[in-house]
């Protein structure tokens, strides 16, 4: 028989082994955490060795003692004051209790040493309100000098109540309120910290003295009557509706303050009688009204045109027991005067019924023209016109004549008088028009009026140099023209087409047509209608009646070096001796000897060759170089066919078509008394070195 206790297990004996299993269990647990935390430790210390471990310093001392520290955007973190990164830029962020919390990332340059950081103070809400409240309040902030908050000094707000941040610090706060006494009070802001209050004022004590001539009037202040004048009494601070009111006399109305800046108000009234008041009928409409001598608005009085009643018309304000004098005046209207004396709010009409006033204008001119009045044809003059007294505008016109134009008032106390000589278009044109004026390429231009001069072209055949070209012929130039008082220059010419050599220079070495061309280029820039008909090139004419650019004609060329500014017509242009003054122009002279066929002994005008535009004194005629320097294209065609001696020719223009073309003067290679005639002429087909020309133009 076996024993039990050989076969059933010991439970004390089992306890015993799971108790030893737990604690084997726990040693180890013991060691793991061991050795994680001294993992953990070697792996801080590692991370503290191997980091950039970075010093924040944190300004103000206010700020330091509270100023917490954290790393973010990298591998790193914060240990009390110091920031530490394996690896990159860490981003810190600073914050402190009261102050505005900074974010920065460092620069590599900053890590690894000491960082001074300043944090900039947090602004907290000052929120004072007033009892009463009133948007009429005036506040005034005035900051400390020790405080923080400079960026508020003397600042001011107008508004119900007043919230504004401030910095922390004392203050001095104002509150100004007009109708309240005026308070200030020192309030502080603490760091981090709000601050809200209510402040209670106190109304103005204001005192109203009012006195009205007559006394007795009752007075009214927000529409309760509080007495009769005078009247003394207290009143506190505030705006009101201040009324007086008397019998017979007229009501004032009036808006008073009181205020902290003006506590008493005091008021000596002088009471106007009330008016009376009259209604208008004006016949007719549109005068002007006086009442006592003064202008008087009718805005408010309709005007009676038909002589019914107006209705709905405003009457018109005068003064009561005084005599009033109302007078009704219009232009050409005979006026009307009234007087109306009437009792206190009493009212009459008053009619004004305007006679027209009717005068005389005797009109007269020479020639006969018709007469036109404010633009209506009223015939022909003579005339004894009847107009109504009023500003007229009188025009006298005849075709073929400048208009007369006046302006003229009729009287019924006398007949006015015009008398008009009428000039002709031309004549008015020729009496306005400068004497010089430069045109839009700095061509200077002279006026010369032959007012009808008569001359002799050419020469006879008794005279020295005489050539059997230079045929007699009578001229009479009637038409008033400018011509260029210098030869054009190169730079006037290529303005119109580019040309090389020296630019103060004559342009020579064009032809006729190019010269021409140079005319209408002139008339289509200044607008004017060309002188030149020319297509594609080819000369197709001219037209005569154009105000536009030309070449002066070969009458005029000549006029104005032989008569131009002389007492007689002379042989050249200097005169009749055959000596040659001095600066007399650029001609084949001493310079000149064995270039040119013939040359002038004894002369010398300094240059061998062309000279630049204007280099001489200018003639009698007051052009320039119309002796010598280079000889001219004028618009003539050329011929050779004598004109009838019997004739008397008026502005010859010569014909409108061939092929060669007029040149007059002499030249720089002149040097004979042939040549240097003011006659001489000679015909061109093509530009030369020696020639250039000038323009002119009719007025």
């Amino acid at each position: 028989m076996t024993n039990a206790s050989n076969t059933l297990p010991d439970n004390n004996t089992a306890m015993h082994s799971e108790l030893q299993r737990a604690r084997v269990r726990q040693r180890r647990q013991h060691v793991w955490i061991a050795a994680a935390l001294m993992i953990c430790s070697a792996f801080i210390v590692a991370l503290i060795t191997f980091s950039n471990g970075t010093l924040i310093k944190v300004q103000p001392q206010q700020a330091a003692a509270t100023a917490q520290l954290n790393v973010s955007n990298t591998l790193g973190f914060a240990v009390a004051e110091t920031a530490y990164a394996l690896y990159g830029s860490p981003t810190i962020e600073v914050s402190a209790f009261g102050f505005k919390a900074l974010h920065k990332t460092l620069l590599a340059s900053e890590t690894g040493g000491t960082l001074a950081i300043t944090l900039s103070e947090q602004p907290q809400l000052l929120a004072i309100s007033t009892i009463p409240e009133s948007d009429q309040t005036r506040w005034l902030i005035d900051a400390s000098p020790h405080s923080l908050a400079t960026e508020f000094k003397r600042s001011e707000f107008k508004r119900s109540e007043l919230k504004q941040e401030l910095l922390s610090g004392q203050y001095q706060i104002g509150i100004d309120n007009p109708y309240y006494e005026k308070k200030n009070i020192s309030i502080t802001m603490q760091l981090g910290k709000a601050l809200q209050q209510n402040i209670d004022l106190q109304p103005v004590a204001g005192h109203i003295n009012i006195i009205t001539k007559p006394a007795g009037a009752t007075i009214f202040i927000n529409d309760q009557a509080i007495g009769t004048s005078p009247l003394s009494l207290d009143k506190a601070g505030g705006q009101y509706r201040l009324e007086i009111r008397h019998a017979d006399f007229q009501n004032i109305h009036e808006t008073i303050e009181i205020t902290n800046s003006t506590p008493l108000i005091e008021r000596d009234y002088r009471l106007a009688p009330k008016n009376a008041y009259v209604r208008l009928h004006l016949t007719p409409a549109g005068g002007v009204l006086l009442l006592n001598g003064k202008k008087t608005a009718l805005s408010n009085a309709s005007s009676d045109i038909s002589g019914n009643k107006p209705i709905g018309n405003k009457p018109i304000a005068i003064k009561a027991h005084e005599n009033n004098i109302l007078s009704y005046h219009k232009a050409g209207y005979f006026s009307q005067q009234r007087h109306i004396k009437l009792a206190p709010e009493a009212e009459q009409q008053v009619s004004f019924h305007l006679k027209a006033e009717i005068g005389k204008v005797d009109v007269r001119s020479q020639p006969i023209a018709t007469i036109l009045v404010d633009g209506k044809n009223m015939g022909k003059t003579p005339q004894l016109l009847k107009l109504s007294a009023l500003t007229h505008r009188i025009e006298l016109r005849r075709n073929g004549y400048r208009s007369f134009k006046t302006s003229i008032t009729p009287s019924s106390k006398s007949t006015r008088r015009i008398r008009a000589a009428l000039i002709t278009e031309s004549q008015a044109r020729l009496h306005e028009a400068p004497q010089q004026f430069t045109n839009t390429v700095g061509i200077a231009l002279k006026l010369f009026k032959p007012n009808n001069s008569s001359f002799v072209m050419g020469a006879p055949r008794y005279e020295k140099g005489q050539r059997a070209n230079e045929f007699l012929r009578s001229i009479k130039l009637t038409r008033a023209f400018y011509i260029s008082k210098y030869e054009i220059s190169r730079a006037q010419f290529s303005r119109f087409k580019k040309t090389p050599g020296a630019q103060n220079e004559p342009i020579t070495s064009i032809s006729w047509i190019e010269a021409a061309q140079y005319c209408n280029w002139l008339s289509a820039r200044e607008k004017l209608k060309p002188f030149y008909n020319i297509r594609h090139g080819q000369y197709r004419g001219f037209n005569n009646t154009s105000g536009g650019y030309r070449l002066p004609t070969e009458a005029e060329w000549e006029w104005l070096a032989r008569k131009a500014g002389k007492n007689k017509q002379s042989k050249f242009s200097w005169g009749d001796a055959t000596t040659i003054p001095a600066n007399a122009g650029n001609i084949a002279d001493e310079y000149a000897k064995g270039s040119t066929s013939h040359y002038v002994p004894n002369y010398s005008d300094a240059y061998a060759g062309i000279a630049p535009v204007g280099s001489y004194p200018a003639e009698k005629s007051g052009l320039y170089d119309v002796t010598g320097n280079v000889s001219e294209w004028v618009h003539d065609v050329y011929g050779l066919i004598p004109p009838n001696a019997q004739n008397i020719e008026q502005n010859p223009l010569g014909a409108t078509s061939g092929n060669t073309h007029t040149v007059k003067g002499s030249n720089w290679r002149s040097g004979s008394i042939t040549e240097l005639r003011a006659s001489y002429r000679e015909g061109a087909t093509q530009g030369r070195d020696d020639i250039g020309f000038r323009i002119a133009r009719y007025l």
